[in-house]
């Protein structure tokens, strides 16, 4: 059995760090106004609430299994006593995908093409190319440097990845609102018309809008990753998961109502570079100001999903998914250094494909996610049926339906990407060879994985991914 515990060391404003800034990223610095000429402004904002309120209700389900399971690998774990262990496997796998394979690997690249808008030197030197996109020396090594230092901060224990998350945190939203009271005091309301594209019915542009925004909301599940670590009663641990995801969602409304409001839409979307070029032309410090809360929401993102993916790779090594090496804490640190070894690596190794190859695991990290949504929405369904007594600090109000509602919202998202044709579907061959790939890979890895499971016993395994809840469930 995998010993060893994690310090508890995240209290709630970390863990409301962690999920706010975590699920807000970069791009709503740059996009708003491309999504402004795709959808009108009513159709970003009303989008944005309707995406918000669909994200919250699937936030219901994690908070609920969350407190109930106050688990390190969060729907790993929720997934053993649903779906024994083909579940655990099949959530692992498809979260190992999104979080390491795609979001990590994706910042190794994103770094650079951020600041490649003040530096283009970095995007000189190609040393190969793959996908027709070449890969740039100097931001290759910007890309490294960068997940170097997040494995650096994440090493030296989540106490230093917390407050080094907190404070960025409060910058970012001191930014946000700073831009809120300037769009209020140089804008107007009239400034938003036309709020839909001519032609476009309004539910319609709304609508597809919405599909976007949750790509946008995703982060709130990561908080479920670090249950061992978070020094917060059950109950504060499934409100916390609700409001960081609500939080996101008004702040992400509130910056796309000030980039409409700003100046008027009809010439806010001939603009390069979104609300940061709308701020610049108030005031150039304005402008920088919005650059640097972009930066920011990477680097607040980049912290969240190392701190995750790393979790992952921990909670997998417990169930003998991978070597037990993996699970191995620091003796001075008690972080899981040798999942954080293995998390930032592949990360490197994906991010040197470069933006070209690297797309194709980006648009499909979404029905990996859904995949794991949609096996941990199960969860909270199946889980409220065969152990009525689990203790649940928090539980989701109205449970079996709102379980139901957020399964059906969750099928869609991931579904409608499947679907050759429509404005998100995934591309073929790429695509879909890469996710083919990935489900034949898994399909190896989880053959390989029974013998290993074989010798340790089911029991065993179980006990190392539910800890002191195996009793709880099953005696």
């Amino acid at each position: 059995m995998v010993k060893g515990g994690l310090k508890k060391e995240i209290r709630w404003y970390g863990m409301l760090a962690f999920g706010v800034a975590g699920i807000i990223g970069t791009s709503w610095t740059y996009m708003n106004t491309r999504f402004y000429e795709l959808y009108g402004p009513g159709g970003v904002i009303l989008g944005f609430g309707i995406g918000t309120v669909m994200a919250a209700l699937i936030a219901l389900s994690y908070a609920e299994l969350g407190s109930a399971i106050k688990r390190e690998g969060g729907e790993v774990a929720f997934a053993y006593p649903a779906f024994g262990l083909k579940g655990s496997f099949a959530s692992s796998w498809m979260l190992f995908l999104g979080y390491i394979t795609g979001a990590l690997s994706f910042y190794v690249i994103g770094l650079s093409l951020l600041l490649s808008w003040f530096l283009p030197q970095l995007n000189t030197i190609p040393i190969y190319s793959v996908a027709g996109t070449p890969v740039y020396l100097p931001s290759l090594i910007v890309g490294i440097a960068g997940a170097l230092f997040f494995f650096y901060i994440n090493y030296r224990g989540v106490k230093v990845a917390q407050g080094f998350q907190v404070a960025l945190f409060a910058i970012l939203i001191a930014i946000g609102a700073m831009a809120l009271v300037v769009a209020l005091i140089k804008g107007s309301i009239e400034n938003m018309h036309p709020l839909f594209p001519e032609g476009m019915n309004p539910l319609r542009a709304s609508l597809r809008f919405t599909l976007i925004t949750i790509g946008y909301l995703t982060g709130f599940s990561m908080l479920t990753m670090v249950g061992e670590e978070a020094a917060v009663s059950g109950r504060t641990f499934g409100m916390i998961i609700v409001m960081s995801v609500t939080l996101a969602g008004v702040f992400y409304i509130l910056q796309m109502f000030s980039g409409a409001i700003l100046m008027p839409v009809t010439e806010s979307v001939n603009l390069e570079r979104g609300l940061i070029d709308e701020m610049s032309l108030v005031a150039r410090p304005l402008g920088y100001a919005m650059w640097i809360a972009a930066f920011i929401g990477m680097v607040t993102s980049w912290n969240a999903a190392m701190l995750a993916g790393s979790r992952l790779v921990f909670s997998m090594a417990r169930m003998g998914l991978l070597p037990e090496i993996f699970a191995r804490l620091h003796p001075k640190y008690g972080t899981p250094v040798n999942a954080l070894l293995l998390s930032t690596g592949v990360s490197i190794v994906f991010g040197m494909l470069g933006l070209g190859a690297l797309v194709w695991f980006l648009d499909i990290t979404g029905i990996a996610i859904g995949v794991a949504w949609a096996i941990s929405v199960l969860s909270m369904i199946l889980l409220r049926r065969r152990f009525p007594k689990l203790d649940r600090p928090f539980k989701a109000p109205f449970g079996y339906i709102t379980g139901l509602i957020a399964l059906g919202l969750v099928l869609t998202v991931t579904v409608i990407p499947l679907i050759p044709g429509t404005s998100m579907s995934i591309e073929w061959p790429h695509e879909y060879g890469v996710l083919i790939f990935w489900i034949v890979l898994g399909a190896l890895l989880y053959q390989s994985s029974k013998r290993r499971w074989k010798e340790l016993g089911e029991e065993t395994v179980a006990r190392n991914l539910l800890g002191e809840y195996y009793d709880s469930l099953y005696r």
